[in-house]
């Protein structure tokens, strides 16, 4: 079940979002934040627990303090754009024991097909 976030701490994931791969300081959340280091602090405790960020202890400018780095991600729906599942008649009876499967559907095999021509005629003409 997905957990609530108050406002805060949906600003807080959406900075942490921003620096995916080397976090952020909990000092530095804070600041972007405009809230006070209590605050700072208990919002990264609270997205700790909802298993939302992992809290790395470092040592920085001069004195102990904890690296923010998120464990979500931001999901893309670019690469799923157009296709042919989302919207198929025959989505009820389609699956792994279905009369009809992904493996053998050819609505599904053109879409693949073109994606994958659009994304090379993108890469020449790079």
């Amino acid at each position: 079940m997905p957990q609530k976030l108050t406002n805060l701490e949906e600003r807080a994931i959406r900075l942490l979002l921003k620096h995916q791969k080397e976090g952020l300081l909990q000092s530095e959340l804070w600041h972007k934040l405009g809230v006070t280091s209590r605050e700072g602090s208990r919002i990264a405790i609270k997205l700790e627990k909802k298993g939302m960020v992992k809290r790395v202890k470092e040592f920085a400018k001069d004195r102990w303090t904890r690296r923010l780095i998120p464990l979500i991600r931001e999901v893309k729906l670019d690469p799923i754009r157009g296709a042919p599942c989302l919207s198929c008649e025959y989505e009820h009876i389609c699956g792994k024991e279905g009369k009809i499967r992904p493996e053998n559907c050819p609505k599904l095999e053109n879409w693949v097909l073109e994606s994958y021509r659009k994304s090379l005629r993108k890469s020449s003409k790079r």
